[in-house]
Order: structure tokens, then sequence, then C-alpha cells
């Protein structure tokens, strides 16, 4: 019986400290706010299109999509159409308590939190 509990807790330590190098990302959604450039057909996050500056329309991601407008590449590589969130491991702490939630990229109605 002591070698099968050590093994299930040796698989244990050892699924929990693999979750740590699992990090899943989150998509823009679809309500959020992006700046559409008309003469290239791309759309941008604003923290990307300050860099820019030109003049761009407001739209929502799911407004560009629809009008099959692409993603900005340097924007893209940037990473500002996605947030990285917590770990396999970390999220298990934060359901568990053990760590806040970490704040998301976007509010509720679609505007960025930078």
């Amino acid at each position: 019986m002591l070698p099968t509990i050590r093994f299930f807790f040796i698989m244990l330590i050892f699924t929990l400290l693999a979750g740590f190098f699992i990090v899943p990302t989150r998509d823009l959604p679809d309500n959020a706010v992006v700046l559409l450039d008309d003469q290239t057909q791309t759309y941008f996050s604003p923290a990307c299109a300050e860099q820019e500056k030109r003049e761009y329309r407001p739209a929502t991601a799911a407004e560009a999509r629809k009008l099959n407008y692409a993603p900005d590449k340097k924007c893209q590589d940037a990473r500002g159409f996605n947030q990285d969130t917590r770990s396999l491991s970390g999220n298990l702490m934060t359901r568990l308590g053990m760590l806040p939630p970490l704040p998301s990229r976007w509010n509720p109605n679609g505007t960025w939190n930078w």
C-alpha cells in the first residue's frame, strides 16, 4: 500500500509542477473596441494605434472580423490582441483562494484596461 501512495503523491507533485509551464492565453473578446484602418484593411489595439499616429475609425472586434479586416501584424506580434492568463496550476490556486484573480485587459463593456 505504501508504494501506491508514494507513486500517487509523486505523480500529483509532478502534475502540479508541469501545470506551471502551461500558460493559456485569452483572446480579444468580440465586444472589444479596436481601431480600423480602412486604407490597409487592418485593425489595431488602442496602444498599438498610438504608435502609428494615423486616422482610425473605432469599431468592435466583431465588426472588424465581419468586414474581413486582418489584425495588424506588428500589433499581433506585440501581443496586443490577447492576454496571458495564469498557468494551469495558477488557475487551480486561484480557484482555491490562494491567489487573487488576474485583472482582465478588457472591461465588460469592451473598453481596454492598459
